[in-house]
């Protein structure tokens, strides 16, 4: 018998730790959708999946795993819609017949590039045989949230919310959503991470939820920590035991430069080059080509330069810095750090570093070294 899709409540998904209480068992959706960037999310939401389906088991038969088709990868047999409905309506041969059955179909993102397979998928989202799941993992969802699938999937309860956990801003303080998943990963371990802790080992080891797990687990294990015993983690023991990895991103080089803070500048570019560029949004990403990684700095100073001098040119003719921001689109802690910046720099050094740009630019163009010149360009900025 097939199942009819119900309209639910959510839009914007569930978190992976709420699935183990919304989708247990005989509640199960007939398609699920665990979506986002985050691994380490979409790892806890395949497990809670599994626990929600088959409590204490791991499913047996029941619980099957697939992998979508790649793109340009040449295979002989890619996967196919079809073979994926087949699987997930064939009965087990072995096992008890009322238990439900799971298919998870790992880096699905492929169907989704071709708009006849997801339109077979949408097709069957409200003809799913009763006590079975289809669990579809995507990484990058990319233009599927513009869809009426995605829509409907969300709307039926099925989408798994697995993005990076920042706020729009990138802002990492105590409260905030990526603090509060690591502080709640650290009691499951034996750790209690005082708030500056918390903040502490994000600014060292980045923003990657399975980094920090894997810096989580070795602060349980030097600290003797879990098996019923609790420890308090402080700021000098994640700098002691924790590896430096965070990577720095491009406004947050832009910014330094920006606020004329030399030494930061210094520090920031210095990281991009050993480690590569960052990116807040995509955590796991790195950008390691000295080329794009160049341009990339170099277009998060213009913007970040360009926006001061726009703003400054507002309060020379005449308006507050509060009508100034506000008229060039910025609110919040964005008006906050321009005018942190604006106090440093007049029309004139602003002018100057905009020079420093174009001579960084070009000497880039004319065979520099891009460290060399980029190097060069922050002296410039940061004394003008």
């Amino acid at each position: 018998m097939a199942r009819k899709s119900s309209e639910g409540s959510g839009g914007g998904g569930i978190a992976p730790a709420q699935v183990l209480q919304a989708w247990a068992k005989g509640r199960l959706p007939g398609m699920a959708l665990i979506c986002g960037q985050e691994t380490a999310l979409r790892e806890e939401a395949i497990a809670n999946l599994r626990k929600a389906a088959f409590r204490d088991g791991d499913g047996g038969m029941a619980w099957v795993v697939l992998h979508g088709p790649r793109p340009g990868s040449g295979d002989a047999e890619p996967l196919t819609p079809a073979a994926v409905l087949d699987e997930v309506r064939t009965r087990p041969m072995f096992g008890d017949p009322d238990d439900p059955k799971v298919v998870l179909v790992r880096q699905a993102e492929g169907f989704f590039a071709n708009a006849d397979f997801r339109d077979v998928f949408e097709r069957n989202l409200g003809e799913m045989p009763e006590n079975a799941c289809l669990a579809l993992e995507i990484a990058d969802p990319g233009r599927l949230k513009s869809t009426n699938f995605y829509k409907k999937v969300a709307a039926a309860g099925g989408l798994v919310a697995c993005e990076p956990l920042r706020d729009q801003w990138g802002n990492d303080q105590a409260g905030s959503p990526l603090v509060e998943e690591l502080e709640r990963r650290a009691k499951a371990l034996g750790l209690n991470l005082t708030p500056r802790a918390a903040v502490a080992l994000i600014e060292r080891s980045g923003h990657t939820l399975g980094v920090l797990e894997e810096e989580l687990a070795k602060l349980a294990l030097t600290l003797g920590a879990g098996g019923g015993k609790a420890v308090t983690v402080d700021e000098g023991q994640i700098e002691a035991i924790c590896a430096d990895t965070r990577l720095v991103g491009a406004f947050e080089f832009a910014d330094a430069v920006a606020e004329r803070n030399l030494k930061g500048a210094w520090e920031a570019l210095g990281a991009v080059f050993a480690k590569g560029l960052g990116d807040h949004k995509k955590p796991g990403r790195v950008v390691s080509n000295e080329s794009e990684i160049a341009m990339r700095l170099l277009g998060a100073l213009t913007f970040a330069i360009t926006q001061l001098q726009d703003v400054r040119a507002l309060i020379d003719a005449g308006r507050s810095e509060f009508d100034a921001c506000k008229e060039a689109k910025l609110f919040g802690f964005r008006a906050d750090k321009a005018r942190r910046q604006l106090r440093k720099h007049t029309a004139q050094s602003l002018r100057a570093c905009v020079e420093a740009l174009f001579r960084a630019n070009l000497d880039m163009r004319t065979g520099t070294d891009r460290q060399a010149a980029l190097e060069k360009m922050i002296v410039e900025m940061c004394r003008a």
